[in-house]
C-alpha cells in the first residue's frame, strides 16, 4: 500500500509541470481583466456552446431526422449541397457589411434568423407537408432561405473575431488547440448521452419525438451562444475602398502565397465533401449501425485529441502548417481504401479505421485552422475572406454534386463486386478521396514553403537546425558512455 501510494506522489510530482503550465496558457490567452482575453473567453465558450448544439443539428441526428421523413439517399445529397449553393451570395457580403461601422448586432440577428429557419422551420414543416417529395422540395427552399441571407452577414463574424487571434505562432498554436479541445470534449460527452438515449428508444414513436426534442433543445442553446457574443468587444474595422463584387476575384490573385492556400482550401473541401452526409445515411440505413456505436466512435476523436494534441502541436512547429497538412493527408489515406470494404457487422473494423482518421483529423484540424489566416493580407481582407467564403463553398458544392451522383448508382441497393462481396454506390466516393488526400499530401509535403510565409520557413529552419545539433549532442553523449 505505501509503495503505492508513494507511486501516486511521484505521478503527481511529475504531472504538476505539466498542470501549471496548463494553468499559465489558460491564464495568458483566455485572462478576462484584457479585452483581448475577453474575446478569447468568449470565443472559447462560444465555440463550446455551438458544439453542443451542432450535435443535435448536424451529422448522425440530421440524417436520421431527414430519414424521419421517408428522404433517400439521394435526397440527403441534394439536401446537403443546397447550402453550399446559397453561401455563393457571401459575393455580396463586402458591400453590404462596409456600410456598417458597427457590425455587432445586425449579424447577432442575421444568426438568429438562420437558426430559426434552419432549425424551427424545417423542424415544423414536416407536420403540415406529408408526401416525400413535397417535403424535399421544402426542405431545399427553407434551406437555401436561411443560408442565402446568412451568407451576406456570416464573413463578418470572422472579421469580428480575428482580431481576438494571438499574434505570434505559438500562442495562437495553444488558443486553437484550446478551442477545439474544450469544445470536443463538450460535444462527445452530450453524443454519447445523446446516442445513449436514441438507441434506448429504438423502435418506438419516442425515438423520432427524442429527435425533435434534441432540435429544440439546440435553438435554445443557439440563443445562449448569441447572448454570449454580444458581450465581445466590436474593434473599429479597418477603412477599405468601396469594393466592387468584380474585386473579390481579382484581388487575391496578387498574393501569390494567399492564393495558394486557397487553392489548398478549396481541394480540401472538394474531398471532405465527396460523402457528406451521405456516409452517415450508409451507416444508419445500409449497415444498421446504432446511434450509440456511431456516437462512441464519433466521441473517442476527443480522447484522441487529447492523446496526440501535443504531438501534432511540436509537428506544426518543426514543419509548418502547411507540411503538416500534408503529412495528416497522406497518413489519411489508406483508411479510405479500408472503409470501401465495409460491410454489416464490421463495427470492429470500421471503429478501428474510424480512430485512425481521428488521429490524422486532430493534425489536419490544427492546420486547416489557419491556413486562411497563414498569408491574409490584412488590407485586403474582407475581400480575400469572401473569395475565401465562396470558393470554400463552391468546391464544397461540387464535392457533393460528384459524391451524389455517384451515390445514385444502383437506387439505394448493393450491387456485386469481387469476389462475392456486395458494395453499395457510396461506397466509391471513398476511392476518390483516397486519390485525392494521397494527391495533395505529396504536393504539400514537397512544396510546403511556396505557401508558408518567409518569416515562418526562417523560424521553421532555426528550430530544424536547433534540434538537428541537439540530436548530435545527444548521439555524442550515448557514444562516449558507450566507451
Amino acid at each position: 500500500m505505501n509503495a503505492k501510494k508513494s507511486s501516486l506522489r511521484g505521478h503527481l510530482r511529475m504531472n504538476i509541470p505539466k498542470l501549471q503550465s496548463l494553468k499559465l496558457s489558460l491564464i495568458d490567452i483566455y485572462s478576462p481583466k484584457t479585452d483581448e482575453g475577453k474575446g478569447r473567453l468568449i470565443s472559447l465558450t462560444s465555440a463550446m456552446v455551438a458544439a453542443l448544439y451542432n450535435v443535435f443539428i448536424t451529422g448522425i441526428f440530421y440524417t436520421g431526422f431527414l430519414s424521419m421523413y421517408g428522404i433517400s439517399i439521394t435526397g440527403v445529397g441534394i439536401i446537403t449541397f443546397i447550402p453550399y449553393i446559397a453561401t455563393c451570395f457571401s459575393l455580396f457580403s463586402p458591400s453590404i457589411l462596409g456600410r456598417f461601422r458597427k457590425r455587432k448586432w445586425i449579424l447577432l440577428a442575421a444568426k438568429i434568423y438562420f437558426y430559426a429557419m434552419y432549425i424551427i422551420a424545417t423542424t415544423l414543416m414536416p407536420q403540415f407537408v406529408t408526401d416525400p417529395d413535397d417535403r424535399l422540395t421544402w426542405f431545399i427552399i427553407l434551406l437555401f432561405l436561411a443560408y442565402s441571407v446568412y451568407a451576406l452577414f456570416s464573413p463578418g463574424f470572422t472579421t469580428w473575431f480575428y482580431r481576438f487571434y494571438p499574434a505570434e505562432s505559438e500562442r495562437r498554436t495553444r488558443y486553437i488547440a484550446l478551442n477545439q479541445t474544450f469544445a470536443s470534449i463538450l460535444s462527445s460527452i452530450m453524443l454519447l448521452v445523446s446516442g445513449l438515449l436514441t438507441d434506448a428508444v429504438e423502435g418506438s414513436a419516442m425515438q423520432d419525438t427524442l429527435i425533435l426534442g434534441f432540435r429544440y433543445f439546440a435553438f435554445v442553446l443557439v440563443i445562449v451562444d448569441v447572448l454570449m457574443q454580444a458581450a465581445a468587444k466590436e474593434y473599429p474595422y479597418a477603412e477599405a475602398p468601396k469594393l466592387r463584387l468584380d474585386k473579390v476575384f481579382t484581388i487575391p490573385f496578387r498574393y501569390r502565397k494567399f492564393l495558394l492556400c486557397m487553392i489548398v482550401m478549396f481541394v480540401w473541401n472538394y474531398i471532405g465533401n465527396l460523402n457528406n452526409g451521405l456516409w452517415n445515411y450508409h451507416l444508419l440505413n445500409h449497415l444498421h449501425f446504432s446511434y450509440t456505436v456511431i456516437n462512441i466512435v464519433t466521441m473517442l476523436y476527443t480522447l484522441i485529441l487529447l492523446c496526440t494534441g501535443a504531438f501534432w502541436q511540436k509537428l506544426l512547429h518543426r514543419y509548418s502548417w502547411i507540411k503538416t497538412f500534408g503529412i495528416a493527408s497522406l497518413l489519411f489515406t489508406p483508411t479510405e481504401f479500408l472503409m470501401f470494404t465495409l460491410t454489416p457487422g464490421m463495427e470492429w473494423l470500421w471503429a478501428v479505421t474510424s480512430c485512425v482518421q481521428h488521429f490524422c483529423s486532430v493534425g489536419l484540424n490544427f492546420a486547416y485552422a489557419n491556413i486562411l489566416y497563414l498569408n491574409l493580407p490584412e488590407e485586403e481582407s474582407t475581400a480575400c475572406i469572401s473569395f475565401n467564403t465562396i470558393g470554400c463553398n463552391v468546391f464544397a458544392f461540387l464535392g457533393m454534386i460528384t459524391g451524389t451522383w455517384v451515390s445514385s448508382f444502383g437506387n439505394d441497393s448493393a450491387m456485386p463486386f469481387l469476389f462475392g462481396m456486395n458494395v453499395y454506390a457510396v461506397q466509391y466516393t471513398t476511392l476518390l478521396r483516397a486519390v485525392g488526400l494521397s494527391t495533395i499530401g505529396i504536393l504539400l509535403i514537397v512544396g510546403w514553403r511556396k505557401l508558408t510565409p518567409d518569416h515562418e520557413i526562417t523560424v521553421i529552419e532555426q528550430t530544424q537546425e536547433h534540434l538537428e545539433k541537439r540530436r548530435k549532442n545527444l548521439l555524442n553523449r550515448w557514444k562516449r558512455r558507450g566507451t
